[in-house]
Parts: structure tokens; C-alpha cells; sequence
């Protein structure tokens, strides 16, 4: 009863404070889309992170260190500190133009910079595509949390409703009630796993006796490749680069960077992100890995930090806990909904706040349907987003960079480069080829780099003229 009332109580605030940030939003695509670009470095912090932390940070991370081990650790902590540098390698450019031309999506930026609507509307529809697993994957991660509170409850029933409330606040308030929750979803999240970290040492006799009974069954969790070899010296290469080069092309991530109130907000956010991030992603792989060491029934692994923490706290941590991983995941789906809505809208539609409100609903259907007919739980949440989500926003990165710091780049080269990358992605995904070791993400991107240059070159001169 507990854990249903801080639920209830959780849900009932996100929705005020949707209904108070539809009150505070004019009705006009600067204000609804970007909040008047006027987020500084504490809420841009808040929302990049929270943004960034998703159903993976509360279950499938923790899972993938139950089944793979520590070397989990290794390729989120190095990955996400270097991801802050791209942030900011990215961001301030993104931010600049932003701000000069007044873009409010991705697309813009990119078709822009070309003059062309056809690479605009591919980037906007490639992106658009591979987001909306991502964003159907943190409905299946509410869908669990609730089922651990209600065992009769369906996982994909509960999903549904989640992603319904969701559509409610991002509706009412826009980028404001977005970054406004974020904020609020991020100090829950960050104090939740604190706490359950917490206690649940305090149950196993404190860090070391955890962390030694773990190893006394299983020692290989503590080495790479780990227990059943997956982590690899290539696979975790792969993982570094796949970090690095795929969190900015998220769309909540990019549009976020239009927000910044000046670039000292988002400077600040990325000196903050990786002090933040490194250390407290070791809190679910350890929890993860301790499990081995209690002898609990894992049936799922990507349950795993929720049924250590039901097993080793308090009900009222476990009720928090709860509270806090929704909030992982939520914060990162209205994100992905707004954004999505956002660039669809702007980039097809023409920039209607109301057009972005039905593209919302649409995209909340389209969520509904991958959740019901879409998502394989043998894949589990991490195996999903490597294979979709991860596969396909990283070939867009090429074409990013090119357009920001590479004259030579032509619309050919960028389109060439999308093209030919993600049909390495959709060939991979229904025949598979031999990638030499390293996750099918990293051929694709090479292919996009190599037709990125390879077509620009060709076609520069033309552009010249």
C-alpha cells in the first residue's frame, strides 16, 4: 500500500506540474518547443541527465552486470565521461547556430547548413525511426517496476498507461513542463539508488562481505571478458564509441542543447555530467553483481536491482525505489515524446504548436503498438537498444560532425553516408554478416564515415560552382 501511495502521489505531482508549465507556456513555437532557450546550468544539468538516465540506469544496466559482470562499469563510466566532451564539442556549435537562425530541430541544423529539404526530412525521418523503440522500451520498463507492486498486472498493460500519462503532461506543458519534471525526476532518481545502494550493503555486512561473497561465487564477474566472454577487448571498444558518438544524436539530447540560456549553462552542465555519471553508475553494476553472492532466484535479470532491493530494505525504500526508477524512465520519455513531436511537427508540418500536439498523440499510438507487437523480452531492454535504437542514431553522427566542422561536406556526402549506413543496420538485423568481433554498429558507422568522404570529395566541386 505503501509503494501505491508515493506512486499515486508521484504521478499526481508530475501532472501539477504539467498543468502549472501549460499556464506559464505561451502559445508559440519558441516558447512550447525550446522554453525560450532559457534553461541555465543547474535545470540544463537536471535535464541532460535525467533525460540521459532511462529504463536501462534502474534495469537493464543492472541486469546486463548480473549476467556479464563489472566490465559493465568500465564501458558506461569511461564512455559517459567522454560523452560529456562530445556534449560539449557538439553542443556549443549546435547551441551557436541554433541561437543565430533560430532552429529548433536537428534536421533544421543539418538541411540547413545545405540548403537541402531532402537531407533534412531523411535526417528527420531516420532519426524519428530509431528513437521510437527507445522510447517504447521505457514503457516496458514501467510495465515491470509495476508488476513487482501489482503480480496480476500485465507488463505491457501497465506500459500503456504509463506512456498515456506521459502524453498528458508533455501535451500540457511542452519543453518547459519537460525540463521542469526532469529536474524534479532527477533528484528522485540520483537519491533512490543512493538509498537502496545503501542499505542494501548495509544488509550484506557492508561493501566488502557484498562484494566478497559475490566473488566467491562467481570470480569471473570481476574480470573481463567476464563470465560467458562477452566482454571482449573489440565488444568494448565497441561499447566506448558507441557512448560517445550515439548519446548526442539522441533527439531529447540535441534539442536540449537549443536550450541553453548562454553557453557558460552548458559548459557548466558538462564539467557537472561525468563527476555525476561515473560515480554513480557503479551503484546498479554492484547491485547487480552482489546478487550473485545472496543466492536469490533471478528469473529475469533485467528485475534484478528491483528484487534485491524488495529482498534487502525497508518496504518504505523499497516503495522509493520504485518511485525513483519510474522516474528514470519517464523523465527520459517525455523527452523522447516532446522531441519527437518537435521535429516531426517543425520539419514536415510547419511550426504549429497545435499540429504538435496531435503529432504527439500519433506518436504515443505508434509507442503503444511497438510495446503490444514490437518488443522481444528474450532480447531484454539492453539487446533492444543495441540492436535498434543505439545501431541506427550512430550513423547519424558523421554527418553531425561534417556539418559542423567540415567544409568540404556536401548534401550527397550526408545522404550517401544515412543511406549506406543504416542498411548496413536493417541488413545486419535481418541477415547477419560477420562484423570481426566488433558489434554491427561500428561497421555502419565506418561505412558512413567512408561514404561521407568519398561522396563530399566527389561532389565538392560541384558545390563550389
Amino acid at each position: 500500500m505503501l509503494a501505491i501511495a508515493m506512486m499515486v502521489a508521484y504521478f499526481l505531482f508530475l501532472l501539477a506540474i504539467g498543468i502549472y508549465s501549460h499556464k506559464k507556456t505561451k502559445r508559440n513555437a519558441e516558447d512550447y518547443f525550446m522554453a525560450n532557450r532559457s534553461f541555465g546550468p543547474i535545470v540544463l544539468f537536471f535535464t541532460l541527465a535525467a533525460t540521459n538516465f532511462s529504463a536501462f540506469t534502474f534495469l537493464g544496466f543492472a541486469g546486463k552486470a548480473y549476467t556479464d559482470g563489472m566490465g559493465q562499469y568500465g564501458i558506461m563510466a569511461i564512455g559517459t565521461s567522454f560523452m560529456a566532451v562530445m556534449f560539449y564539442v557538439l553542443g556549443k556549435k549546435i547551441w551557436k547556430i541554433g541561437k543565430e537562425k533560430g532552429y529548433i530541430t536537428p534536421g533544421e541544423l543539418v538541411g540547413g547548413r545545405y540548403g537541402s529539404r531532402n537531407l533534412k526530412l531523411l535526417f528527420t525521418v531516420v532519426m524519428s525511426m530509431f528513437t521510437i523503440p527507445y522510447l517504447a522500451i521505457q514503457a516496458i520498463g514501467a510495465g515491470y517496476i509495476l508488476q513487482m507492486i501489482f503480480p496480476e498486472l500485465s507488463i505491457k498493460i501497465g506500459a500503456v498507461a504509463v506512456i498515456i500519462i506521459i502524453c498528458f503532461y508533455v501535451i500540457s506543458g511542452g519543453m518547459r513542463a519537460s525540463g521542469w519534471t526532469d529536474m524534479f525526476q532527477g533528484m528522485i532518481m540520483v537519491a533512490a539508488m543512493i538509498v537502496a545502494f545503501a542499505f542494501i550493503a548495509h544488509s550484506l555486512g557492508g561493501l566488502g562481505s557484498a562484494t566478497s561473497a559475490a566473488f566467491k561465487i562467481q570470480p569471473s564477474l570481476f574480470s573481463r571478458p567476464g563470465p560467458n566472454g562477452y566482454f571482449t577487448v573489440k565488444i568494448w571498444l565497441s561499447f566506448l564509441i558507441l557512448w560517445i558518438f550515439c548519446d548526442p544524436m539522441f533527439p531529447q539530447i540535441f534539442t536540449r542543447f537549443y536550450t541553453a540560456k548562454s553557453q557558460r549553462s552548458l559548459k557548466t552542465a558538462m564539467v557537472i555530467y561525468p563527476l555525476l555519471i561515473s560515480s554513480f553508475f557503479l551503484l546498479p553494476v554492484l547491485i547487480g553483481v552482489w546478487a550473485h553472492g545472496t543466492g536469490i532466484d533471478v528469473a529475469n535479470p533485467d528485475n534484478v536491482l528491483l528484487l534485491m532491493v524488495r529482498n534487502y530494505t525497508p518496504s518504505v525504500v523499497f516503495s522509493f525505489v520504485i518511485v525513483g526508477a519510474l522516474a528514470a524512465l519517464m523523465s527520459t520519455a517525455d523527452s523522447q515524446l516532446l522531441s519527437l513531436s518537435t521535429i516531426l511537427t517543425c520539419d514536415i508540418l510547419g511550426k504549429k504548436v497545435r499540429y504538435s500536439r496531435v503529432m504527439t498523440l500519433a506518436l504515443t499510438v505508434f509507442s503503444i503498438l511497438f510495446v503490444v507487437f514490437g518488443y522481444s523480452q528474450k532480447a531484454g531492454i539492453m539487446g533492444t537498444l543495441v540492436s535498434t535504437t543505439f545501431s541506427g542514431l550512430v550513423v547519424l553522427f558523421p554527418t553531425v560532425v561534417a556539418t559542423l566542422y567540415w567544409k568540404k561536406a556536401t548534401k550527397w556526402g550526408c545522404m550517401a553516408s544515412i543511406i549506406g549506413g543504416e542498411s548496413i543496420v536493417f541488413f545486419h538485423n535481418s541477415m547477419p554478416f560477420p562484423t570481426f568481433g566488433f558489434l554491427p554498429s561500428m561497421v555502419a558507422l565506418a561505412v558512413s564515415f567512408a561514404l561521407l568522404f568519398i561522396l563530399s570529395m566527389l561532389t565538392f566541386e560541384d558545390k563550389k560552382v
